[in-house]
């Protein structure tokens, strides 16, 4: 089976950046690309609504990586 390729192409710019600092931060000796990996779908779907939007789920746009990866890493 062959993973699809997700484009993103829409995204707001410097979005990656942003998740790559967090990962550099906060995922000491993982691999950030296998870690993101399987995320980045979630990342394109929050960074597609518009702020009030993600106020209303009590959210900032600077706080997505740490809610998308709450689960595994630690702040």
């Amino acid at each position: 089976m062959t993973t699809p390729r997700i484009e993103i192409a829409f995204a707001p710019a410097g979005w990656r950046e942003a998740l790559d600092r967090y990962l550099v931060q906060h995922a000491h000796g993982m691999n950030g690309y296998m870690l993101s990996r399987g995320r980045i779908e979630s990342l394109i779907r929050l960074h597609a609504l518009n702020d009030a939007e993600l106020a209303r789920m009590g959210l900032t746009r600077d706080a997505l990586p740490a809610f998308v990866f709450e689960d595994i890493l630690q702040s």
